[in-house]
């Protein structure tokens, strides 16, 4: 797995050659977490990559929203950095949601997207209004929005982040390493900061630009066009599998597999099992 700058200033690992296949991580994520994935796929015939989302790197350029939007644009100009090809694209998490976005604003650039653990479409938003379960299961995110959350996450060696993971994926107990891995990279300088930003530029409209607003309004009233593929572990402990009900309304061509006994982090639970799935829908 090598570790690489892109012309444009984003880190990524890459593995192979081949069709270009794009990992988008989430939080609380880091990219070197797809090594599975890296090592699976590139002996595929693809040429892997999984970038550090902006502002996980302490060298990343401050944007001026982390919209998630505003990350797809980021996302967008680094993948035209690396291929002039079309590419294959997988998203967990924020990654997901950052997946649906360029899939919106580019839709010619992704032959293929496969999403995890996030839904498209409105039930996330309306469950934070509605959905008692949600509620308590997001309890995270809006903590989040105060200033206490950056000190809160970082106490006693960012235990906050393990309970997480535990939380997340409660019948997986070896989630430890890729934990550990995660805090490694939120405790380098400002990367905490500008991770929970993703989460305040959400719900505070101050941190938010015009532009991304009115560009995000105009996405929601398109289907997404490329053939997808949705993932969600029954077992989640941070979005309820049942918030995938009802999005194949905002696709042309959508498949959902909802995975019994798995988590959040299904594709680290059993990533055999989830890469044959990706593997299987890549190549049909």
């Amino acid at each position: 797995m090598n570790l690489s700058k892109s012309s444009n200033g984003h880190y990524y690992y890459s593995m192979g050659e081949g069709k270009p296949l794009f990992f988008l991580h989430g939080f609380p994520d880091c990219a070197e977490n797809f090594k599975p994935q890296l090592e699976f796929f590139s002996n595929q015939g693809y040429e892997v990559i999984a970038p550090y989302l902006p502002g996980y790197h302490p060298e990343d350029k401050e944007l001026d929203t982390y919209q998630s939007l505003r990350i797809a644009e980021e996302i967008i100009e680094f993948i035209k950095s690396i291929t002039d090809q079309e590419v294959s694209l997988f998203g967990h998490d924020w990654g997901a949601s950052i997946a649906y976005g360029i899939a919106g604003l580019e839709p010619d650039l992704v032959n293929k997207m496969i999403t995890v653990s996030v839904p498209h479409g409105i039930s996330v938003g309306a469950s934070f209004l509605s959905d008692g379960d949600q509620q308590r299961k997001s309890w995270y995110m809006f903590f989040f929005q105060l200033p206490i959350a950056d000190l809160a996450v970082a106490n006693n060696d960012f235990n906050f982040i393990e309970r997480l993971w535990m939380d997340w994926s409660p019948n997986w107990p070896e989630y430890e390493p890729y934990a550990k891995k995660t805090i490694k990279v939120l405790a380098e300088e400002n990367v905490l900061s500008n991770a929970l930003a993703y989460y305040r530029c959400t719900f505070q409209e101050s941190l938010q630009t015009e532009r991304i607003n009115k560009l995000a309004e105009q996405l929601m009233s398109q289907k997404i066009q490329m053939p997808s593929l949705y993932l969600h572990g029954e077992n989640d402990g941070c979005i309820g599998a049942n918030l995938s009900e009802g999005m194949e309304s905002f696709f042309e061509d959508l498949e959902i597999k909802i995975l019994p006994d798995c988590g959040h982090f299904l594709h680290l639970e059993k990533p055999e099992q989830v890469n044959k799935i990706i593997l299987d829908f890549l190549s049909s």
